[in-house]
């Protein structure tokens, strides 16, 4: 007597070979998954100045971005100069709270003191009383005393 394989037992064979590597690419979306981390990148690179103060970053209303060159970025939109208060006003009457509406302001560490002075004058200007600047954290090098 001679067996003859069937025709189903390829197809189930074959399926049972297509498990396994089901399992790993799986596997491997899952990891890609937990170890990868997807950020949006900024408009404006920028580099924040350095602070020794660690307090938590609040959530705010509005992000500025001011470029070394003074170029401006509000909520990822480039911007001139001229128009931040205007839009800055049209923002906090857009709010629910104007009294409470938080700008958060990203300069460049590079950007010079005026520069930010004239841009937290127009801020101001605008009727924004709670503003933040945002630094990166220093961190402590130890010097080594010389003999």
């Amino acid at each position: 007597m001679i067996l003859i394989p069937s025709r189903s037992s390829k197809s189930n064979q074959l399926d049972d070979n297509m498990i396994p590597l089901i399992n790993i690419v799986f596997l491997m979306l899952i990891f890609f998954m937990i170890a990868g981390q997807l950020t949006s990148s900024a408009l404006i690179k920028i580099q924040p100045p350095t602070s020794q103060q660690q307090l938590a970053l609040e959530e705010h209303e509005a992000i500025l971005l001011v470029s070394a060159s003074g170029q401006l970025a509000f909520n990822d939109v480039l911007l001139e100069a001229n128009t931040l208060t205007d839009l800055l006003k049209q923002k906090i009457s857009e709010s629910d709270h104007p009294q409470s509406f938080k700008l958060l302001v990203k300069p460049d560490a590079t950007l010079e003191a005026n520069k930010l002075t004239e841009l937290l004058k127009q801020v101001r200007a605008a009727g924004i009383l709670r503003v933040s600047l945002a630094t990166q954290t220093q961190t402590q090098t130890q010097i080594q005393p010389h003999d």
